[in-house]
């Protein structure tokens, strides 16, 4: 799965935004900043905190870094202040609104939520959305068996953590062994929320500057996530070799990296109202993860 974050930036309103921010849009982080003091300094006496696991556990930040081995973060309940910041026009355009809400929320000040691995961030976010708008969540999905689209409440409550159950071939260190079917070994890492959107970034520039429809997220996250190739990191040959990559060699190493990925399992049953159709679906994220339909009517 995909960070949480990278994919409510798909919403229209967020395609159309500026990469400089306006004045507006500054005094909107400067205020959410401040809206998060005010908040932080009001939890210590009203509002409760919950200790969030980590899918990583923690082991693949290093020794330096506040998050090594941390296997739960305290995080306090979403307030009206964090309210404020989701329903700020000039956060949600620069698509800054729920890593300022994290940020706010995060007990430990020295951790940065952009040095989160991704599976670890979605993980914090779904207990800030569960927490504060509750587990139900109605979102329209394609139905695999006839195609027709419909609304399914999800319980977002039932989701599952997908652990970290391969060990990193040091400690402290994200970066991971594999060998591939044709013989080669590969050493790679799990992406941080920052890396997540510089990706993002990447394709959206290539598909501004030459049009085209291939929007190349395969080899652009290999290169992302490949850091050796039988034991050279030399950068061009990273990027050379994933161009000429083999599909059989392609499919291995994404599985490996999906099936060990930590992560929220984002994977629920679905019954099609239409025709009857049942099975085990990835629940879609939409505007609404973060948004309810209320919130979106009155706010947005």
């Amino acid at each position: 799965m995909t960070e949480i974050n990278v994919d409510l930036q798909k919403s229209k309103e967020k395609e159309e935004a500026k990469e400089v921010l306006s004045p507006e849009e500054m005094a909107g982080i400067e205020r959410a900043q401040q809206l998060g003091a005010v908040a932080n300094e009001a939890s210590a006496f009203r509002v409760p905190t919950e200790f969030v696991p980590l899918p990583s556990f923690g082991l693949v930040y290093p020794s330096n870094s506040p998050l090594h081995n941390l296997k739960e973060i305290e995080v306090r309940y979403m307030t009206a202040a964090d309210e404020d910041i989701l329903t700020s026009r000039s956060l949600l355009r620069s698509g800054k609104a729920i890593d300022a809400v994290l940020q706010n929320c995060i007990l430990d000040k020295r951790i940065n939520p952009e040095d989160l691995l991704s599976g670890d961030k979605n993980a914090l976010i779904t207990f800030l959305r569960v927490s504060g708008y509750g587990p139900e969540y109605k979102v329209e999905i394609d139905c695999p068996g006839c195609e027709e689209t419909s609304k399914y409440e999800f319980d977002l409550s039932q989701l599952e953590m997908k652990t970290l159950d391969i060990e990193p071939l040091a400690e402290g260190e994200n970066r991971f062994h594999l060998q591939l079917p044709s013989g080669t070994h590969i050493e790679f890492k799990f992406l941080n929320s920052a890396e997540e959107k510089d990706i993002s970034d990447v394709q959206d520039k290539i598909k501004r500057t030459t049009n085209s429809p291939i929007d190349r997220n395969v080899t652009t996250r290999l290169k992302n996530t490949i850091i050796a190739i039988d034991g050279s990191n030399d950068p061009s040959l990273i990027n050379n070799y994933v161009d000429s990559l083999n599909v059989r060699d392609s499919r291995a190493l994404r599985k490996y990296m999906e099936d060990n990925t930590p992560d929220i399992d984002m994977r629920q049953d679905f019954e099609c109202a239409h025709c009857g159709h049942r099975g085990e679906v990835d629940v879609p994220i939409a505007v609404g993860f973060f948004w309810p339909e209320a919130y979106q009517r009155i706010f947005l």
